[in-house]
């Protein structure tokens, strides 16, 4: 069911929520980038309220077993990833049994830590995270309002649980994505959850401060704090699109691609090669372009930026299915090759109508997010499930 967020079901006021539990998981860093930002947004909306994390994988004892399975299934089987992820769509009962297996393992190691804490509200970023909180509700064991949140474009059915009391997808076509894949479901088009600092910025007033040529195309490239997929071959057809084409390439925690790609021996004008780093809204401020292939957190940070986004070679799975849902919504152009990335940037480069329509849609795209708030979902959340309560309440009497 679709549902306008700012018609949260009437019914009464509940009184501000004083425990606020983020469900989340150390894994990458696209969670915790949308649970930080939640967070910050129920600090806004409830002043003074505590704000307390859990996360998943940890609770399950499956992070280390869980990271790496999930890193060398993308560098090195994609294809068993993306088997999986495509049967879930095509095949219910395996999305169901899968559903059933993670809810009742997820959600019997959370259920001591949320009985503990007794929050007034429970939100979730991560999907194992929403699995056990949806195997607690319907069990009669979460009676706190519970929402998800899915930090990445295109809604996968693993993602979606209907005894939730609501979930946040980021664009209507997303939304759209969520209620035929399942049917039923309470799901609304939520505020980006990227945190304030990224917005539309003075791009010269960025690039002053972080030491960048006035007049050089700058296209900034991130795969996340993983650093996973065509790293290299991104940065390879990005230079050959043109001597004035600097890349920015944001490695995350990846070492190892930071070292190689630090040895290519480009000068820092056309090859800026960055570690982690906390300063990634002042990156997009300064930027032309952002290149991504996973259209998570990034493509989500870039939208609230206002910057053009093209998504090439995008990583087997969610990689694939958020680049396809993005090219259709018009907020992201496709480079499914590095021969299309290079095509792709020249035309930007030489073609200025080309590239102010690119930044056009990309600072309306970024209006369109910012008249959502995420303030205003978590007080949606909280009233859907007072409403919800009460009319438990009536039924039984």
């Amino acid at each position: 069911m679709l549902v306008p967020v700012t018609d949260p079901a009437g019914g009464p006021v509940p009184a501000a929520p004083r425990r606020v539990l983020v469900v989340s998981a150390d894994i990458g860093e696209g969670h915790n980038s949308a649970a930080r930002a939640l967070a910050e947004a129920a600090g806004r909306a409830w002043p003074g309220c505590r704000v307390r994390w859990l996360d998943t994988l940890g609770v399950m004892g499956a992070g280390p077993l869980a990271r790496a399975f999930y890193v060398t299934q993308v560098r090195r089987t994609p294809w068993m990833y993306e088997f999986f992820f495509s049967a879930m769509w095509r095949h219910r009962w395996l999305l169901e049994s899968t559903r059933r297996c993670i809810g009742w393992w997820a959600g019997r190691r959370m259920a001591p830590r949320i009985r503990d804490w007794d929050p007034d509200v429970v939100i979730s970023t991560y999907p194992l995270g929403s699995a056990g909180l949806s195997w607690l509700r319907r069990r009669g064991r979460l009676p706190a309002p519970a929402g998800a949140w899915v930090p990445a474009f295109c809604p996968h059915p693993y993602w979606l649980y209907r005894n939730l009391d609501i979930t946040y997808v980021m664009h209507p076509a997303a939304a759209e994505v969520a209620a035929r894949a399942e049917p039923g479901i309470r799901v609304a088009v939520g505020a980006l959850p990227v945190r304030d600092v990224f917005a539309p910025g003075d791009r010269a007033a960025a690039r002053a401060r972080l030491g960048l040529a006035a007049g050089r195309f700058v296209a900034v490239l991130s795969a996340g704090s993983l650093g996973l997929g065509s790293v290299d071959r991104a940065v390879t057809a990005l230079l050959d699109a043109g001597p004035g084409v600097q890349v920015v390439a944001v490695c995350g925690r990846n070492e190892r691609l930071r070292t190689t790609l630090s040895g290519r021996g480009e000068p820092p004008e056309r090859l800026l090669v960055l570690g982690w780093t906390d300063d990634v809204p002042g990156w997009l401020a300064a930027c032309d372009v952002v290149v991504t292939n996973a259209g998570g957190a990034t493509a989500l940070e870039a939208v609230a930026s206002g910057r053009p986004l093209i998504m090439f070679e995008p990583i087997a799975g969610h990689g694939r299915a958020n680049a396809r849902l993005l090219h259709s919504a018009g907020l992201a152009l496709p480079a499914p090759s590095a021969a299309e990335l290079t095509q792709a940037v020249r035309r930007l480069l030489s073609d200025r109508s080309a590239q102010a329509a690119a930044q056009a849609a990309a600072l309306a795209a970024a209006r369109a997010a910012a008249g959502r708030h995420r303030e205003d979902d978590l007080a949606a959340l909280v009233a859907i499930r007072a409403a919800a309560a009460a009319r438990e309440r009536d039924q039984a009497a």
